[in-house]
Parts: C-alpha cells; sequence; structure tokens
C-alpha cells in the first residue's frame, strides 16, 4: 500500500501538471508545486522508505506514510481544483500606460529609506562577512537578538527594491531612458543585493528563489516549454547543483562526499515527508491550532514581550516533540493546514491558495504590470520555500519583501504625473 499511495499521489500530480500544459494554463506557481511533489517529496520518501533508512530518527511505520500521502494528494486535488477555477487568459492589455509611469525624484527617496536597513546591516558586519561563507554570517547573524529580523529586512527589503526596478527597465520603451536619480538608485540596489543575496552567504532556496523571480521578469520563464525544462532539469538541479552549491557557503572546507542514493535518504535537506509525518504525531498527541500557526507567521513584527503567548514555528514543535537535538527543521505547507484544522483545513487551505495562486500566475503570464504582479512574484517566486516551510519562518522574509516592492510601486503610482521618467 505504501508503493500505491505514492504512486497515486506521483501520477496525480503529474497528468494535472501535463493537462494545465496542454491548456496552456499552467504558471510559476503549480509548475514548482509539481516539482515539489514528485522530485522533492515523494521521490526522495520512497527512496527512504525502500532503504529504511530517513534523515531523522524514530522511522515512520508504513501506516503514517500512507496517511502522509493521503493528506498530500487531498491538497493536491484542491489545490488543483482552486487553480483551474480562478486562472484566467488575460487578453492583451495596452501597454501605452505601463510605457507612461514614471520614477520620480520622491520615489527615488522611498527607495533610499527602504534601502536604509540593507545599508546598516552591511555595515554591522561588515562586506567582506558575506563572501566568507554561509555558516560565517549565520553565526554574526544569531549571535544577536536584534538582527535576525534586521538581518531578512535588509536580504528582501533590497531584492524587492530590485525587483521594481527590473521590471520599469524592461517595460519602459526603447526611446526612453531612466534619470540620472533613478539610475543612480537602479545601481544602488544592484550594488547592495550583490552584496547581501549573493550565493556564497545565501540560503540556497532563498537564492534559487531570487533567480527565478528575476527569470520571471524577463519573461524567461512560465511559458509551457519553460516549465517542461524546468521539470525535467529539477532532478539535476536539487540533487546534483545543489549539493554542490552547500559547499560554496561551507566555512570549514570538510565537504561531505557522498553517493546520490546516501544523499537522498540521509540528506536532511529532504526531510519534508519526515517532518510531515512528525507533525501527524504531533498533532495526535497535543491537538490542533485552528489557525494560530497563521496568525503569528503574520504577525511576526509582533515581539514576544507583548504576545507573550505567541506559537512557536510548527517545524520546531514537531522537531521538539520528537526529541530532536537540532529543531529548527521544515514544516510541508499541507502539515501547517492538517495543524490548523485537521482534514476540513486541508481542503479549505488548498481551495484558497489555489484561487489565489491561480490568478496571480495569470497575470505573471499576461505580466500585465499592476500590484497584483508584484503579489504575483513574489508568491509565485517563492512558492518553493513556502511548500517546504515552515510558514512562521518563510512569512516574515516574504512579507518584508513584498510590502518593499509594494511600497515602492505605489510611490511610483502616486507621484505618475508625466510620461518621462526621471
Amino acid at each position: 500500500m505504501v508503493e500505491i499511495s505514492c504512486f497515486i499521489l506521483v501520477l496525480f500530480n503529474f497528468l494535472t501538471f501535463m493537462y494545465l500544459l496542454l491548456r496552456n494554463k499552467s504558471g510559476v506557481f503549480y509548475t514548482l508545486w509539481v516539482i515539489f511533489v514528485i522530485w522533492f517529496f515523494s521521490f526522495p520518501s520512497y527512496m527512504q522508505y525502500s532503504y529504511r533508512i530517513f534523515p531523522w530518527a524514530n522511522y515512520p511505520k508504513d501506516t503514517e506514510i500512507i496517511f502522509s500521502n493521503l493528506i498530500t494528494f487531498i491538497f493536491s486535488v484542491f489545490l488543483f481544483a482552486g487553480y483551474i477555477i480562478s486562472y484566467k487568459k488575460i487578453n492583451n492589455h495596452n501597454l501605452q500606460m505601463e510605457s507612461r509611469l514614471c520614477i520620480s525624484n520622491v520615489a527615488n527617496v522611498v527607495t533610499l529609506l527602504l534601502m536604509i536597513p540593507s545599508v546598516i546591516f552591511i555595515a554591522i558586519v561588515g562586506v567582506s562577512s558575506f563572501f566568507m561563507g554561509r555558516s560565517f554570517v549565520g553565526e554574526l547573524v544569531y549571535s544577536d537578538g536584534f538582527l535576525p529580523m534586521l538581518y531578512a529586512a535588509s536580504k528582501f527589503g533590497a531584492f524587492g527594491i530590485l525587483a521594481v526596478y527590473l521590471v520599469l527597465y524592461i517595460k519602459k520603451p526603447k526611446n526612453q531612458k531612466f534619470g540620472l536619480f533613478s539610475t543612480l538608485m537602479f545601481i544602488l540596489a544592484i550594488i547592495i543585493n550583490f552584496i547581501v543575496n549573493n550565493p556564497l552567504s545565501s540560503p540556497r532556496f532563498h537564492f534559487l528563489s531570487m533567480a527565478l523571480a528575476i527569470l520571471v521578469i524577463f519573461r524567461k520563464i512560465g511559458g509551457r516549454l519553460s516549465s517542461v525544462a524546468l521539470f525535467l532539469a529539477s532532478p539535476f538541479l536539487l540533487f546534483i547543483v545543489f549539493p554542490l552549491v552547500k559547499h560554496l557557503g561551507e566555512t570549514s572546507g570538510d565537504y561531505n562526499k557522498y553517493g546520490l542514493s546516501e544523499y537522498l535518504v540521509k540528506g536532511v535537506d529532504f526531510d519534508s515527508f519526515q517532518q510531515l509525518v512528525n507533525i501527524t504525531r504531533f498533532v495526535t498527541d497535543k491537538g490542533y491550532s485552528w489557525g494560530e500557526n497563521f496568525v503569528a507567521g503574520i504577525g511576526f513584527f509582533m515581539p514576544r514581550s507583548i504576545w507573550q503567548t505567541k506559537p512557536t514555528n510548527l517545524g520546531i514543535l514537531a522537531a521538539e516533540h520528537q526529541g530532536y537535538f537540532y529543531t529548527n527543521l521544515s514544516a510541508p505547507l499541507v502539515g501547517e493546514f492538517y495543524y490548523a484544522g485537521d482534514i476540513i483545513g486541508i481542503i479549505i487551505g488548498a481551495l484558497a491558495v489555489g484561487l489565489l495562486t491561480g490568478k496571480t500566475d495569470s497575470v505573471l503570464n499576461n505580466s500585465k504590470l499592476s500590484a497584483s504582479y508584484f503579489i504575483g512574484l513574489w508568491i509565485s517566486s517563492f512558492s518553493f520555500i513556502i511548500f517546504r516551510g515552515a510558514f512562521g519562518s518563510v512569512a516574515p522574509m516574504m512579507m518584508l519583501g513584498l510590502c518593499a516592492s509594494l511600497v515602492l510601486y505605489i510611490s511610483i503610482i502616486k507621484t505618475n504625473r508625466t510620461p518621462n521618467l526621471n
């Protein structure tokens, strides 16, 4: 039954992916969901089951594996339903209005203000720290209670700014140019992102998500051909490239060398399935949150000194429940919804996510510039780390970056008075 449950889960997602491709309705979000389920979730978990070796202690029982596949299947069904309902092919729009958008001096001042956290963080840790390895930056950041939030604001806020400038740059008419102030702000955004978001110091999934966002902006991904290419390239990227990139951030020089099968069954990168099992165990013993885990993620800015009962990230709770020595683990989105409200929570959550992302993917694929475009850009491009979780860890970063993009974009819209870019 374990093999059958895994096969059904993979087959359903693959067939829905093919269906959407044939209908030309598959966007970045759904493509990444299928990649996550098949290559990141199901394939490694089946290898782990076959070898009877999992990344962490307390191996799943067959009944737990089947149940975890079942709730993931239910999530997949209702995600697909919501997605296909809300995905709409938008007619070609008039690009003339977009060409009239200008970056005013006020908007450039807003850019400067939004980049203050990045400048402060760089000044605190030093430019060289970002090129000395991921673990080196991590030690600096988490040695101080104030720095983690500043770190997130500097990285994702800076990228949110860069995303807006990139979009406006590629959408402006060829006979228009950025003004001097706008050009300087654009260059400053590039330099800051090169420092704080370089692959040496950035977590791999963060860097991957930002790279995907840039590809979406330049319309290099999102169509049928690019979706198929990304799906086929995913095993190479996840199983070969990612381990190599991880070594770029190591400072010890003591690199682990092991075969692919050993990496899949023992590597903590692929603990999503086991963590989903651990979440179901935690829920069985401790009960449901009734949505508090999502409220805590959205209300990340509220300090515990004020919100003393603020919930802990689900990945940490599930790991602590199993007695793991390392607890900062993932919590798949399916598990978050299960923790929030059992099977009903999964159904409602999957439908809501499907309806939202079907809309945002359709906006992205039609490249219509609006606030919805930037919402879709962040949700779709960063969806892989959303799927992996934990929501409480991912939500602050995404919301900070999205807010930076929206604040800058709205300031541009509000101060848009002339057809020239200043």
